[in-house]
């Protein structure tokens, strides 16, 4: 009888602790590098869910000392999307930040992919927090990115594509501008010309020559050395480890 209690005893306590990390993962903030303050990460939280209750959609915000030796901040935000994130009915996004590498990552499964693309969305969400990542500023720029996804999300609900700026181009805007620049320039080369009053038209070519202004006697090419300047290539900060099933980009900060 007491060896059947125990073994009751041992399956509770293995649901109990399931179910303790069952609510841990479903948290939206996993502020484990305690970047923000109590008050700070539940602010974080309700932002999040209100915005996840909106588009119906999944946020997740980790954030850790320093990655699991040998993985990449991409490799790792991929995996915790899969795994505690992936419930999303529109989809599901998720910032990694790793403190010891000063790495950044945004993973994103394919609904959300769809929008927030991989080249637009993701690069117009970095300028929009990684100034003040960089700076020290974590509750604003957490902040910030949540808000970008909203701005995005709610982009794409309203006109049923992804944003990009690209499509932003008013054709009879770029008219009347070429319209109006042809018109000043026209205007400036009609001023110039009529300030011109000490020119005069010529009828051959030798008119306009001053003789015996130049007398060339001797002519000579000589080769006096080569100067040779490397440049080290740049390489850019951004990384991807995006694929069939994930999309997102990071870098450094």
């Amino acid at each position: 009888m007491k060896k059947i209690l125990r073994v009751l005893q041992g399956v509770c306590l293995t649901l109990l602790l399931i179910c303790q990390s069952a609510a841990l993962a479903a948290q939206p903030v996993s502020d484990q590098a305690k970047l923000l303050s109590d008050a700070q990460r539940q602010e974080l939280t309700t932002k999040i869910k209100q915005v996840e209750a909106a588009h119906k959609v999944k946020i997740g915000i980790c954030t850790l000392q320093n990655l699991p030796n040998g993985m990449s901040a991409g490799k790792y935000a991929n995996n915790i999307l899969d795994k505690d994130y992936a419930n999303g009915e529109n989809g599901s996004i998720v910032l990694v930040i790793a403190m010891g590498s000063r790495d950044w990552y945004i993973s994103t499964d394919n609904n959300m992919r769809a929008r927030i693309t991989d080249e637009v969305g993701i690069n117009g969400l970095k300028h929009l927090f990684l100034d003040e990542l960089s700076d020290g500023d974590y509750n604003a720029a957490l902040t910030d990115f949540v808000g970008g996804v909203d701005g995005y999300l709610r982009f794409y609900e309203e006109n049923g594509e992804p944003y990009d700026p690209g499509n932003e181009f008013d054709m009879l805007a770029g008219i009347i501008a070429l319209l109006v620049a042809a018109a000043g320039g026209a205007f400036f080369a009609y001023y110039l010309i009529c300030g011109m009053s000490n020119v005069a038209p010529a009828v051959e070519a030798g008119a306009y020559l001053q003789k015996n202004s130049v007398d060339i006697w001797q002519r000579q090419d000589r080769f006096l050395y080569t100067t040779v300047t490397r440049r080290k290539k740049s390489k850019d900060s951004s990384s991807s480890s995006s694929d069939s099933s994930h999309g997102g980009g990071g870098g450094k900060f």
